[in-house]
């Protein structure tokens, strides 16, 4: 089973890096504008907005159990991933028919179920395809694996949220549904160069009862726990990072000399895969073989690494928001330097994990080990949503008033000019501004700032720290006040001052497991030494 693709590589191979890339482009450029769309055009808080994008992240990674158990327990890993990802389309095209709050719920759980359902399948499947006489290329293919994963990332980032600027949500939502039907098309013409491993009940079951796996699933288990807040402050480029760069008061000019040209927020996080696909070739053959020559570079070194880098990342954009706060210009740069750091942390610590997890695994249970390891990814976004959920608090004022077109507020908390405030939709305010013939007048909603005049008397700001301006006067009583208004605990720098410092004191406790944790690698048809 041999081709031309690398020396020594399986014949399926191709078809899976195929399916992946275009898999990846789907999902990530409809990840790309899930917040700018939550927030523009659904009109939800940033906090909201925050929950919602990592409870989907959440879910799509807690899923991978599912998956893993229909694979391993009846289906097989081809057929699983097959049936998985047609569900997987029908979310995309939910998305792309209906623009509103309901069938985001629906177009994402479908999603979450189809992409979460096939991602431990797919990511042993890739290993799968190696026995004894190949296993050597392992580390390269997995390079491969996850360079295809980026290759698609950054394409769809990039294009993707043109898109929904341009054309809409229909349109943005939809071509990501395209390419997720075309990555299921290109897995299946592979069908007849897979190996096929078959779902094997009884072997599964036995090795799950053993201390062995009890052993393996402990030892897993502390890492992963450690592992998911790395994610849980990974994933917020997606949400507070874009939420960040969505800022005017953020410069988003890259002048490279020879060219300039803007990038929208939604945008840059397509400098993460292209960092990605420089970093792996240069980590993977230049820097790990230097290192190895001198010492050997456990695995769970490299993650250690990873996750104090990522700590470092978001003290920079700390500092980016701690400018943004005070109403001062701040370039891109600053986040683009901040995607450097973490992008050298993810390649130390996710493509590592990702490998790791499926080395340590007995060859029967591999899918279900994989899925523990996605359950750290889930770990990590449900909370951050539930930090998102636990920051907001109802906003204690005295009383809110519409006057002279503005929006006065008296409080008996002590706010700073930048604080943000949350307007729910049932709020009866309308945008003083220039309405379309036949366009709907809609009351204010989403995340505003507070202005400060006095010791307690505040103005409302929009994003550019500019009043809003609405139509009617009013009074708010105190009862709407507190149903209709809610408030934040972090604010500005502090927010991600506070997510830095939890991924540093859990990168610290780390360093001792990470010395002493000991190493086991499984194959097909036999067991690899130890460490």
């Amino acid at each position: 089973m041999k081709n031309n693709f690398l020396k020594g590589m399986p014949s399926g191979i191709p078809f899976i890096v195929g399916n992946e890339a275009a898999e990846r482009f789907s999902f990530y450029g409809m990840k790309a504008i899930l917040t700018v769309f939550m927030i523009q055009h659904l009109k939800m808080s940033d906090s909201t907005a925050n929950e919602w994008y990592h409870n989907f992240g959440g879910l799509v990674y807690a899923l991978p159990i599912l998956g893993a158990l229909l694979s391993d327990l009846f289906l097989g890993k081809y057929r699983t991933i097959l049936y998985l990802s047609l569900v997987y389309c029908l979310g995309h095209l939910v998305l792309a028919l209906n623009e509103s709050q309901n069938g985001l719920f629906w177009g994402l759980l479908l999603i979450a179920f189809g992409s979460g359902g096939i991602k431990p399948c797919v990511s042993t499947h890739v290993g799968d395809q190696f026995d004894d006489t190949n296993k050597s290329l392992i580390t390269k293919v997995y390079g491969i694996f996850y360079f295809s994963i980026n290759f698609g990332s950054f394409f769809s980032t990039l294009l993707i949220p043109y898109l929904l600027q341009k054309y809409g949500p229909s349109i943005a939502f939809g071509l990501p549904g395209l390419l997720m039907f075309l990555a299921t098309f290109v897995f299946w013409l592979g069908r007849k160069k897979f190996v096929h491993i078959p779902a094997n009940p009884k072997l599964i079951l036995e090795e799950i009862c053993t201390k062995n796996f009890l052993s393996l699933a402990i030892k897993l288990g502390v890492i992963y726990l450690f592992i998911s807040v790395f994610w849980a402050l990974y994933d917020q480029t997606g949400s507070s990072w874009v939420i960040q760069s969505n800022s005017t008061f953020m410069n988003k000019t890259i002048d490279l000399g020879f060219i300039k040209f803007d990038v929208l927020a939604a945008q840059i996080h397509a400098i993460n895969p292209i960092f990605v696909m420089i970093l792996v070739p240069i980590f993977s053959f230049l820097i790990y073989p230097a290192i190895e020559k001198k010492i050997k570079f456990k695995p769970l070194y490299k993650i250690c690494i990873g996750m104090f880098l990522c700590a470092l990342s978001f003290f920079i954009i700390a500092y980016a928001e701690s400018k943004i706060y005070l109403g001062i210009e701040v370039s891109v740069v600053w986040q683009i330097l901040a995607f450097l750091v973490l992008t050298v942390g993810e390649v130390l610590l996710s493509l590592t994990a990702l490998e790791y997890s499926y080395t340590q695994a007995p060859v029967s249970v591999k899918s279900i080990v994989m899925s523990l390891y996605l359950m750290s990814i889930s770990l990590g976004n449900f909370t951050t949503a539930a930090i998102n959920k636990f920051i907001v608090h109802d906003f204690k004022a005295e009383k809110i008033t519409t006057e002279h077109g503005l929006v006065m507020i008296k409080s008996s908390e002590n706010h700073l000019s930048g604080d943000k405030i949350n307007l729910n939709k049932n709020i009866e305010l309308l945008e003083d501004k220039e309405y379309k013939v036949g366009e709907k007048k809609e009351a204010l909603a989403g995340t505003f700032l507070l202005g400060k005049l006095d010791s307690n008397t505040y103005v409302l700001w929009d994003i550019n720290r500019k009043p809003v301006k609405v139509i009617q006067e009013s009074i708010f009583k105190e009862e709407e006040i507190k149903n209709c208004f809610s408030t934040y605990s972090l604010n500005g720098p502090a927010y991600f001052n506070f997510f830095g410092y939890f991924m540093l004191i859990a990168s610290i406790i780390f360093m001792p497991f990470a010395i002493f944790i000991k190493d086991k690698s499984y194959f097909q048809k036999g067991l690899e030494g130890g460490a």
